[in-house]
C-alpha cells in the first residue's frame, strides 16, 4: 500500500494547539487513510513517535521504549492547513501532507527539511501460525548525508549510503534498528523480526516480516551525540561500570584449573604489568553433559569461593565467568528447567538445550541456580555467551534465523516475531536480578545486543573472528556502526578468536613472526576501545607468551598496557560523560566533524573520547595515510613526539612497531595518572594535566567510590579544567558532587602550544597543589 491512496482523515481531538502542559499522551495526531490508521505522537520536542496502523490490527507493547520514561514536550501544537496536518514544536515542525499521504520532518529553527516518507506498504502473509503483516517504510534522504548504525556487522561498511544489510543476530553480527544521520536526526526502527535495510536509488528502505504495524520514532538532535542522548532518553541511559572494567581483561579459552587461572594472575604480579581481570571460559563445569550447570565442577575447580576471596585479596583482581543460556542433560538446572517445560528442543552443537527467556518462570529458575552456584562465590562480571542464542552453525545468519524459527514458538509468541530480541531478556533478568543483591555495579559481557540493552550494564564483543588482515580492519567499522546506535561498550578478541583455523593467515600461530606483529598491531588498538580485552582459541594471550622482556612485541605489549593504565582517568572521565551526558567514547569521525564530508566513509579511523584521534595499522604494511579532519582548531598534536599537523591534510609516515598513530586535537585538555597495578590500587595524588594548545578547552574530571551505584545519588567528583586560549589561562573549578574521599593532590600542568610557522612545539609547565579551591594559572 503505497503513499498514493485513496485518504480521509478525522482527529483525534479538535484541531487546536496543544500546550506543553497538556497531558503528554495527548500531544498526538490520527488520520485514517484507505483502513490505515496513522498515529503521529510528540514524546518532547525532538522525539516524535509514527505508528501506521491497518485496520483490524493492534500494536503491541514496545520492548525497547522505557515503559515509565520521564519524557514530555515543552510544547506542541497541532493545526490543521491547506496542506494537511501540521505539529510543531520548538525543535520541529512535522508535516502530514494530504497530497502524497506522508509524513516529513524539519528542523524548526533553520527551516531545513530533515527526513521526508516516500512510500510505506504492508503485505498480509501467514507467518509462525498467526496472519502477520509484512512492513515496508520508505525514505527519502538528502544526496550529501552519511548514515550509520544499524548495529555491528563484518562486511567491512561504514556509511551505509547506496549499501544494505541484514539485521539478523549471529555469532559475529550484532542487531539494533537504529540508524543516525550526520544531519543529526535517527530513526529508530521499533521491531523484532527479520529486517532488512538498504539503500539506493528509491529511498532509504526497512522491511520487517512480522508485524502489526510500521512502527518508529523519529529522532532528532541539536547534533549526534544529542541525538543518542534522546535515543537513550527513550530506551535508556547508560550506568557506570566499575573503574576495575577499564583496565585490561586477561581472557583466553581457556584455563583448567583454578590453579592455572591463579598462577596467570600471579605471574603478572610478579612481572609488575598492570591487571585488572581475569576470566574464566567455559568447561569449568566439567564435561559436555554437564553444561552450564552454573556450578564448578568439583575436580579442577574445587573450593570456589576461597580460590576467588584469593584473587581479590591477595592479587587485587576481579573474575568474570562464563555463562550460557543453554544446559546439559546430566545437570539439574537443566531438569528443572525440563520439568517446567522452559526449554527449547531444537538440537544445538554441543546437546544442550537452550531456554526460553521469554518465559519468567525460566527466569526464575536461571537465577536460582546461578546465585547458588556462582554469585554467592563471589563472581564479579558476567560473560553471558552465546545469547543469539546459539543452536548450530550460529556464524551464518540465514541459519541462525532458521534455527531459532525452528526452536518454535516462545512464552511471548513466535520466534518469528521475537527472533532478534533474546539478548535484550537475557540482560534484562541478569542486570535486575543483580541489583537486587547489593549495590556492586554490574557488568555484562554479551554477544549480542538489541535496541535498549545499554540500560542493563552490558558491554557487546565483536564474536568469533578469524585471525586476517581484514577481519581486523572490519572490526573497526562494525564497532563504531554500533557505538553510534548507543550501545556504547563494545570490544574484539584482540588478535582474532580462531588463529590456527583454515581460513586464519597465520595457522602456525605463536611459531609465526607474523602472527606476533598482527597480534601486536590489533593489541594496539584494542587499548584504545571502550573495554581492553585479551581473548582467542589455539593460542594462548598472555604477554609474556609473546616475548621476553627486551623483545619488541613484547615491549610494545607492555607499552601499550601503560598507556592505558595512564590514561584510566581520561577514559573513567570519558565513561562519565556516556552515562551523564550520552556522548559515546568510541566516535565515528562523522560524530566530531560532520561538516567535514572527507571522513563520512573513513572506516579505519576514529575518536576516542574527546581529544584522541586514533589510526591503527590494520595492513602488514606499517606505512600509512592518515587524514585529519579540519576542526575550528586548525590542528593536531602526534601523541608521541607532540609534532603539530595542520588539519584537513593528509599524511603519510612509516608506523613504528611499539606505536598506534594518535593525534590530539588542538583544544584539548588530557589528564594522565601514574600507572598503577590494577585501577583502584592508590589515589591520584600526583597527575598531569596536558593542554594542547589552539583553542578555548574544557575537562571534567569525573571521580567517586569506583564501585557502587552511590553516584546515582550524586555522590561523586566533577572538576572542570577550562583553558582560554585568548587570556592563555587554566581555571580548575571547586569540586561539583558531594563525593568526599578525594586527596589532597598535585596537578602537574603541561601546556603544548605551536611555534608559528613550525611544526615543532614548546611546553611549560606550572604545578598546583589543589585542595578543592577555585585556581586560575596563567602562561
Amino acid at each position: 500500500m503505497k503513499c498514493q491512496f485513496f485518504f480521509f482523515f478525522s482527529l483525534f481531538f479538535l484541531l487546536q494547539p496543544v500546550k506543553g502542559e497538556m497531558d503528554s499522551n495527548r500531544q498526538l495526531f490520527q488520520v485514517y487513510a484507505d483502513s490505515i490508521k496513522i498515529t503521529v505522537s510528540c514524546l518532547n520536542d525532538q522525539i516524535i513517535h509514527v505508528q501506521a496502523t491497518p485496520e483490524g490490527s493492534v500494536g503491541k507493547e514496545s520492548l525497547v521504549a522505557l515503559k515509565n520514561h520521564a519524557l514530555k514536550p515543552t510544547f506542541c501544537s497541532v493545526q490543521k492547513n491547506e496542506e494537511g496536518i501540521s505539529m510543531l514544536t520548538s525543535k520541529l515542525t512535522i508535516s502530514y501532507s494530504t497530497t502524497d499521504k506522508c509524513i516529513s520532518f524539519t528542523d524548526r529553527i533553520s527551516g531545513e527539511l530533515l527526513l521526508k516518507e516516500k512510500m510505506r506498504d504492508f503485505v498480509r502473509q501467514h507467518i509462525g501460525e498467526e496472519d502477520v503483516w509484512n512492513i515496508r517504510q520508505v525514505f527519502s534522504l538528502t544526496p550529501e548525508e552519511a548514515i550509520y548504525g544499524l548495529g555491528q556487522y563484518q562486511e567491512g561498511v561504514m556509511n551505509y549510503r547506496g549499501k544494505k544489510v541484514k539485521l539478523l543476530q549471529a555469532n559475529k553480527d550484532i542487531v539494533n534498528p537504529f540508524l543516525i544521520s550526520t544531519r543529526s536526526y535517527g530513526i529508530l526502527w521499533d521491531n523484532y523480526s527479520k529486517t532488512l535495510f538498504e539503500d539506493n536509488e528509491h529511498g532509504a528502505t526497512f522491511w520487517s516480516e512480522v508485524a502489526d504495524e510500521i512502527n518508529y520514532y523519529f529522532i532528532a538532535g541539536d547534533n549526534m551525540d544529542k541525538v543518542i542522548a534522546n535515543y537513550h532518553a527513550l530506551t535508556g541511559k547508560v550506568p557506570m561500570f566499575p573503574k576495575s572494567a577499564f583496565g585490561y581483561w586477561q581472557s583466553k579459552e581457556r584455563y583448567k584449573s583454578f590453579d592455572e587461572l591463579t598462577e596467570v594472575v600471579a605471574e603478572y604480579r610478579r612481572r609488575q604489568i598492570p591487571l585488572d581481570n581475569i576470566v574464566q571460559d567455559w568447561e569449568y563445569w566439567g564435561d559436555r553433559p554437564f553444561w552450564n550447570s552454573l556450578k564448578f565442577d568439583t575436580l579442577h575447580f574445587n573450593h570456589p569461593k576461597e580460590a576467588i576471596d584469593c584473587l581479590h585479596d591477595q592479587y587485587h583482581v576481579k573474575l568474570m565467568l562464563s555463562v550460557w543460556p543453554g544446559f546439559g542433560k546430566e545437570t539439574d538446572i537443566y531438569r528443572a528447567m525440563d520439568s517446567a517445560g522452559v526449554l527449547f528442543d531444537e538440537p544445538t552443537w554441543a546437546g544442550y538445550k537452550v531456554m526460553d527467556v521469554y518465559n519468567p518462570k525460566a527466569r526464575e529458575i536461571f537465577w536460582s541456580y546461578l546465585q547458588k552456584g556462582l554469585f554467592d562465590k563471589g563472581v564479579d562480571a558476567w560473560w553471558m555467551d552465546a545469547t543469539e542464542p546459539s543452536f548450530r552453525d550460529g556464524a551464518i545468519q540465514e541459519k541462525q534465523e532458521e534455527r531459532s524459527k525452528s526452536a518454535g514458538p516462545t512464552y511471548i509468541g513466535s520466534f518469528h516475531r521475537y527472533l532478534s530480541v533474546y539478548s535484550l531478556f537475557m540482560s534484562e533478568m541478569m542486570y535486575n536480578n543483580l541489583r537486587m543483591q547489593n549495590d556492586k555495579r554490574v557488568f555484562i559481557l554479551t554477544r549480542s545486543a538489541f535496541a535498549g540493552q545499554q540500560r542493563y550494564g552490558t558491554a557487546i564483543w565483536s564474536g568469533d573472528i578469524t585471525a586476517r588482515w581484514d577481519v581486523f580492519r572490519h572490526q573497526i567499522s562494525g564497532g563504531l556502526n554500533i557505538c553510534m546506535t548507543g550501545i556504547p561498550y563494545w570490544t574484539t578478541d584482540a588478535g582474532a578468536f580462531s588463529v590456527t583455523g583454515k581460513d586464519s593467515e597465520f595457522k602456525q600461530g605463536l611459531a609465526d613472526p607474523a602472527y606476533r606483529k598482527f597480534y601486536l598491531r590489533w593489541f594496539q588498538q584494542n587499548a584504545f576501545s571502550p573495554i581492553f580485552r585479551a581473548h582467542g582459541t589455539s593460542v594462548p594471550r598472555e604477554v609474556w607468551q609473546f616475548g621476553q622482556p627486551g623483545d619488541s612485541i613484547y615491549e610494545g605489549l607492555l607499552k601499550m598496557i601503560d598507556i592505558r593504565y595512564r590514561l584510566l582517568s581520561y577514559i573513567y572521565s570519558s565513561a562519565w560523560q556516556v552515562t551523564d551526558n550520552s556522548r559515546i567514547m568510541m566516535r565515528g569521525l562523522a560524530m566530531d566533524f560532520a561538516t567535514d564530508p572527507k571522513v563520512y566513509n573513513i572506516d579505519d579511523a576514529y575518536m576516542f573520547g574527546p581529544s584522541f584521534l586514533v589510526h591503527p595499522v590494520t595492513s602488514s604494511n606499517d606505512r600509512l595515510s592518515t587524514y585529519l579532519p579540519d576542526h575550528t582548531g586548525k590542528y593536531w598534536f602526534d601523541f608521541y613526539s607532540h609534532t603539530s599537523y595542520e588539519a584537513g591534510q593528509t599524511i603519510t609516515r612509516d608506523i613504528p612497531i611499539d606505536e598506534i598513530p594518535i593525534f590530539v586535537k588542538a583544544g584539548s585538555i588530557v589528564p594522565f595518572n601514574e600507572v598503577k597495578q590494577y585501577a583502584t590500587e592508590k589515589a591520584d595524588g600526583m597527575m598531569d594535566i596536558y593542554i594542547f594548545a589552539g583553542e578555548d578547552a574544557e575537562f571534567e574530571l569525573y571521580e567517586d567510590d569506583n564501585e557502587t551505584y552511590a553516584y546515582e545519588k550524586g555522590e561523586y567528583s566533577v572538576v572542570r579544567f577550562n583553558w582560554s586560549e585568548k587570556t592563555r589561562t587554566l581555571t580548575v573549578a571547586k569540586q561539583e558532587g558531594t563525593y568526599q574521599n578525594l586527596p589532597e593532590r598535585t596537578f602537574r600542568i603541561k601546556l603544548i602550544s605551536k611555534i608559528d610557522g613550525k611544526q615543532k612545539t614548546q611546553e611549560e609547565t606550572r604545578t598546583i597543589v589543589y585542595k578543592n579551591q577555585l585556581i586560575s594559572i596563567d602562561f
